[in-house]
C-alpha cells in the first residue's frame, strides 16, 4: 500500500521560476476539454433505461464545463507567459502579434465563409427559405462578430441567435477580450498586487452572478459576460503565480492532486442534491462555475508539476489525446458546422441509441479531419510567422503552450460549448 501510494504522490518536478516552455501533458488536458465540449454538442443518447446509457448522458449533459477548463488554462498559460516575459523590450507588441497569427486567420475566414459565401451558395441551390432566412438574420448581425463582441450581443439580447452555427464563438469573444487588457493588468502589478487582484476578480465574478440572478437577469447572461467568468480565467491567472514562487510551488506540488480528486467528489455529491453541473441550472449558474474553476485549477497544477513518469502524467500524454490538444482550437471553430452537415444524412435506420454514437463519432472523425487540414494549410503557414516576433528572449519562435490553445477558446462555444 506504502509502495502505491508513492507511485500515486511522487516527488514533483524541480522548481521552475520561469516554466512557460513546453508541458506535454497540458496538450492532454487542452485535448481533454475538447473532448468535453464536444460531448455536450454532439453526443445525443435517449433515455432508453440502461444504465451505460444514462451514466453517458449525464456525462454529456456536463460536458459545458469544458469551456471552463479552456478558460482556466488561458488564464494559467497567457498569465504564465506574461510573467515570464514582462520587463522586456516587446513585451506588449510580441505578444499580441504572436496571439494574433494563433488565433485570428481560422477565426476570420470562418467568419468570411458563413457570412460572404454561405448566402449566395444557399441561394444558388435553392435552399429553403427559413435557412435562407436564417443566415441572413445572422448576416445583420455580423459586426458584433467582427469585432469579438457576440457574446454581449447575446447577453444584452438574453436569448441566442435562431442559427446556432456560430453560437458558440461567445467563449472565443471572452478570451480575447482577456488578451486585450491582461498584458496591461499584469504589467502595471506586482505579482503580490496581481494575485490580490485575482482573488478579488473571482469573488467578484461569483457575487455578480448570484447578485444579477436575484436581481432577475437571465442566466444566459451570466453565462456569457466576460466580468462573471472572470472566475474562471483568474483562477488559472493565480494558479501560474503561485508556480512561479519558490516557498508557494511545493506546496501546490503536493495539494494538487488531492484537491483535484477532492473537489471532483465533492462537486458530483453536491451535484446529485442541487445540480451544478447540469446546463441552465440556479446551482450551475451561481456556484458552478466558481467550484468547477477550483476542480480544474487543481488538475492544470497537477499537470503542470508532476514528474513525467508519474501515471497521469503518462495518462495525460496519449497520442490521441494530444492529437486532439493540437487540433483543439480548430476543432472548437469548426465542429457545429460539421455537426449539422453529419445530421442532415439519414441515420433512421439506426436504433436511437445506435444512432446517437455512430452520428457523435462520424462527426468527431470529420472535425478532427477539418482541423488536420485547417492546421496543415493555415494555422502552421500562419504560426512559422512567429519567427519574426520571438517572445523577449528568445532567438527565434516556433510553437508554445498557449499556441495550440482555442477557448477555447473556448459554448468557447467557443471552447466551451453554450447550449443554444
Amino acid at each position: 500500500m506504502a509502495r502505491r501510494l508513492a507511485n500515486l504522490f511522487p516527488p514533483p518536478r524541480p522548481f521552475d521560476p520561469a516554466p512557460s516552455r513546453h508541458c506535454p501533458p497540458l496538450d492532454g488536458v487542452r485535448g481533454l476539454a475538447i473532448l468535453i465540449v464536444f460531448a455536450y454538442d454532439c453526443l445525443k443518447i435517449p433515455n432508453d433505461g440502461n444504465p451505460i446509457s444514462l451514466g453517458v448522458r449525464w456525462l454529456s449533459t456536463a460536458g459545458w464545463s469544458g469551456v471552463d477548463l479552456f478558460f482556466v488554462l488561458s488564464g494559467f498559460l497567457i498569465t504564465g507567459i506574461l510573467l515570464d516575459t514582462r520587463g522586456r523590450d516587446g513585451y506588449l507588441s510580441s505578444f499580441y502579434l504572436r496571439r494574433a497569427v494563433r488565433i485570428l486567420p481560422l477565426y476570420y475566414v470562418t467568419l468570411f465563409v458563413v457570412f460572404g459565401i454561405m448566402p449566395p451558395v444557399l441561394e444558388a441551390l435553392h435552399a429553403s427559405a427559413s435557412v435562407q432566412q436564417s443566415y441572413a438574420q445572422l448576416s445583420a448581425d455580423q459586426l458584433w462578430f467582427w469585432c469579438y463582441l457576440q457574446n454581449w450581443m447575446v447577453a444584452l439580447r438574453q436569448a441566442w441567435p435562431d442559427n446556432n452555427v456560430l453560437n458558440h464563438f461567445w467563449s472565443l469573444a471572452v478570451e480575447e477580450q482577456f488578451y486585450l487588457v491582461w498584458p496591461f493588468v499584469v504589467m502595471w502589478l506586482s505579482r503580490r498586487q496581481l494575485a490580490w487582484t485575482c482573488l478579488t476578480a473571482c469573488l467578484f465574478a461569483l457575487a455578480a452572478r448570484i447578485g444579477l440572478l436575484w436581481w432577475g437577469v437571465a442566466p444566459l447572461t451570466t453565462y456569457v459576460s466576460t466580468l462573471t467568468r472572470l472566475d474562471s480565467l483568474c483562477a488559472g491567472a493565480l494558479l501560474a503565480i503561485g508556480i512561479r514562487n519558490a516557498r508557494i510551488y511545493p506546496w501546490i506540488a503536493r495539494a494538487a492532486l488531492p484537491v483535484t480528486v477532492g473537489m471532483a467528489v465533492a462537486v458530483a455529491a453536491l451535484d446529485a442534491v442541487w445540480p451544478v453541473l447540469r446546463y441552465e441550472t440556479t446551482g450551475m449558474h451561481m456556484v458552478g462555475h466558481t467550484l468547477l474553476a477550483i476542480l480544474f485549477a487543481g488538475l492544470i497544477g497537477t499537470a503542470a508539476t508532476v514528474r513525467p513518469d508519474h501515471v497521469l502524467a503518462r495518462s495525460l500524454t496519449i497520442r490521441p489525446l494530444t492529437k486532439l490538444g493540437l487540433y483543439s482550437y480548430a476543432i472548437y471553430v469548426l465542429h457545429r458546422p460539421v455537426y449539422r452537415m453529419v445530421q442532415s444524412f439519414d441515420w433512421s435506420w439506426l436504433l436511437p441509441t445506435v444512432r446517437g454514437y455512430t452520428v457523435f463519432g462520424v462527426s468527431l472523425a470529420l472535425s478532427v479531419l477539418a482541423a488536420a487540414v485547417s492546421w496543415i494549410v493555415l494555422e502552421r503557414p500562419m504560426l512559422s510567422l512567429k519567427r519574426y516576433f520571438p517572445r523577449p528572449g528568445e532567438e527565434s519562435a516556433t510553437g508554445d503552450e498557449v499556441d495550440r490553445q482555442p477557448a477555447g477558446a473556448a459554448e468557447p462555444e467557443g471552447m466551451a460549448v453554450a447550449r443554444s
